[in-house]
């Protein structure tokens, strides 16, 4: 079985890939530096900017925020997705009658095993995201924390009414994101106060309903079909080449 080796295979890389997840959910949810149309709390030049920020304002630690989310997230979905993967292929010999599958069932099997697998975690990838984006009313009251600077045009819109303004600049983000996606359309989603990944489901479930916990799921689908379809393929692909060129070989050239 592959379960075992991609779990501690996620369990490892944790600590590299959390900090990107944490800079990507922030830069998605940001849209484009200085965006006039939302206020997102986040305003990051690039990448780079984003984390010497996070950094600066918030401390090295903030770059791993939602870590315990993020392996709740990953670890269900490795194990889903080599166990329907390891399902499908042998249904697929069975089906060919041969242990060479085709290049068009490996594509099917990695896909959709990635993408049930992805659906499936859905819920625990919104919680993730929630976490990881949470608004923090101390560090956004700070001077030194990143502001949105709205361009003169739309200035010149929002100043119409002080109180409007008031509102915008104070209000805690009314939006629900999942990987890779995000939405600018206010769903009333509830503000977590929690890095717990069971308490903030049940809040999730209880304000916005099932449907609240599966945010994002077509687009989750599809990405999670095409990462493990591609990884897959290849990891099938390389295991075939060096079935056909055997160490002894290449010692031997």
């Amino acid at each position: 079985m592959l379960t075992p080796p991609g779990l501690v295979a996620d369990l490892a890389a944790a600590p590299v890939y959390v900090p990107s997840e944490v800079l990507k959910t922030r830069l998605q949810l940001q849209g484009r530096y200085n965006n006039p149309y939302f206020n997102s709390g986040y305003n990051y030049r690039s990448t780079i900017h984003a984390a010497r920020t996070i950094v600066r304002t918030e401390g090295f630690s903030a770059l791993f925020h939602g870590y315990k989310a993020t392996l709740w997230r990953d670890l269900p979905f490795s194990a889903l997705q080599f166990a329907f993967y390891e399902e499908e292929r042998g249904l697929a010999k069975q089906y060919m009658g041969s242990n060479n599958i085709g290049l068009p069932l490996e594509i099917i099997t990695a896909a959709t095993a990635g993408g049930m697998a992805g659906v499936i975690t859905t819920p625990l990838d919104v919680v993730k995201t929630r976490i990881q984006t949470q608004h923090n009313p101390a560090v956004s009251s700070s001077p030194s924390a990143p502001k949105t600077t709205l361009s003169p045009s739309s200035t010149a819109k929002h100043s119409t009414s002080t109180t409007a303004g008031k509102t915008a600049s104070t209000q805690n983000r009314p939006i629900s994101t999942s990987s890779p996606s995000t939405t600018l359309r206010a769903h009333g989603a509830v503000t977590l106060d929690t890095s717990s990944v069971i308490r903030g489901l049940r809040m999730i479930y209880k304000s916005e309903g099932i449907w609240g916990c599966f945010r994002g799921v077509g687009p989750r689908g599809v990405w999670t079909s095409v990462q493990s379809g591609t990884m897959l393929v290849l990891y099938q692909t390389l295991l075939k080449w060096f079935d056909q060129h055997p160490l002894a070989k290449l010692e031997d050239m």
